[in-house]
């Protein structure tokens, strides 16, 4: 369960769970309803998008799920294929989970598709993601 609200935020090395519970709550209070899922195989993926359909399934919310991407990163070294996949998803709203190297990857890809302006809003989920100084564009 949450704490009073914002606290979890300073909880480094939050759990997923944690974590997807506060951005549900965001996505409540802006009446964010329709999202989609993307994901790499990055282990923990299949617990990801489970708990993402346990919170929209006990929900009283009308979330719209769109539906789960899953990236496979591997063989596609110019990114031709990420862009495409990436281009497919109906949603403006995308909670990614992946790993700190594959996120690079999939915000370059991202840009390059014209996914990373005005009105795409990402949540980057992810057990690994902080605790450095660079981040991806």
């Amino acid at each position: 369960a949450l704490q009073e609200k914002g606290s979890t935020f300073l909880q480094l090395g939050s759990s997923t769970e944690q974590q997807l519970q506060v951005i549900f709550e965001v996505l409540e209070e802006y009446d964010w309803t329709a999202f989609a899922v993307v994901t790499t195989l990055f282990p923990g993926y299949e617990d990801f998008v489970d708990y993402v359909e346990v919170l929209t399934d006990s929900s009283f919310i009308g979330w719209e799920h769109r539906g789960v991407l899953t990236l496979n990163l591997t063989d596609d070294p110019e990114g031709t294929r990420l862009r495409r996949q990436l281009r497919e998803v109906s949603a403006q709203i995308r909670l990614l989970y992946c790993s700190r190297e594959e996120a690079e990857a999939i915000f370059r890809a991202a840009r390059e598709a014209g996914l990373t302006g005005p009105g795409y809003i990402w949540f980057v989920v992810g057990t690994n993601l902080g605790g450095s100084d660079q981040l991806p564009e």
